[in-house]
Parts: C-alpha cells; sequence; structure tokens
C-alpha cells in the first residue's frame, strides 16, 4: 500500500508542474487542504497545528510506492531538518473526500515568522 504525503510548500510542484527531486516516484493525487496555521519562515514556510486554529493550509497530496516508502521517507526527514516533524493529519481532497496523510509540521510555533493568512505559500525558485 503506497504511503501518503500532503505537502505545503517548497516540495509542491513547480511551473509548469515539475516535481521536487525528492517527489519524482510519487504519483500526485490532487490538491488538498488541512487544518492549521501557515507561516512564512523566509526561505520556506512551516505550519503549526493546533486544536484552536480554524485556519486551513493548501497543499498536494502525493502517493509514494510502498517499495520505495522508507527511502524516500528517510530522505524527506532529512530535507525537512529538525525543526520539523513528519505528523499524521487528515487531509481533505479538492473533491471532498477526506484522507489520512503524513505532513511535516513545526515542532513549536515561530515567534518572529509571518503569518500566511491565505493558507497559501507561493514558491520562490526551485529546490
Amino acid at each position: 500500500m503506497p504511503v501518503t504525503l500532503f505537502v505545503y510548500g517548497t516540495l509542491k510542484r513547480s511551473p509548469p508542474g515539475k516535481r521536487h527531486r525528492l517527489l519524482r516516484d510519487a504519483r500526485f493525487v490532487n490538491v488538498a487542504s488541512m487544518s492549521g496555521s501557515l507561516y512564512d519562515l523566509g526561505r520556506y514556510p512551516g505550519v503549526v497545528r493546533d486544536p484552536k486554529d480554524r485556519g486551513r493550509v493548501f497543499g498536494e497530496v502525493y502517493e509514494i510506492p510502498d517499495d520505495d516508502a522508507h527511502r524516500a521517507l528517510q530522505a524527506l526527514d532529512k530535507y525537512e531538518g529538525s525543526e520539523f516533524v513528519r505528523r499524521r493529519a487528515y487531509v481533505t481532497l479538492r473533491d471532498g473526500k477526506r484522507r489520512s496523510a503524513w505532513a511535516y509540521v513545526l515542532r513549536k510555533r515561530p515567534r518572529t515568522a509571518r503569518p500566511l493568512e491565505s493558507g497559501k505559500y507561493a514558491r520562490r525558485g526551485a529546490a
């Protein structure tokens, strides 16, 4: 069974639909959203999840093939670094269906980062 991943920042496709190198073997499923607050941390965004938050974060869902999942998740963990932790989250796909997915969230709420009220992060270049 493939591993499902929700991405909302530098791992999203860049125009014109080019995938990030870490997701080259993954299958794009659809655009989706999850609950949380999105912050602009400069070169990349971060999500804080708190039951009190009513915001939505918009991104994309991918399926990583089962035979590649362990290696791919290790590479993604390294890419995201110690500032982030991989957590399970329910995401809502464009058609309204919900599914569980891995998502990288900030370990703690940033003090100086600018909140992105729209819940959308615009990429500033390829990673």
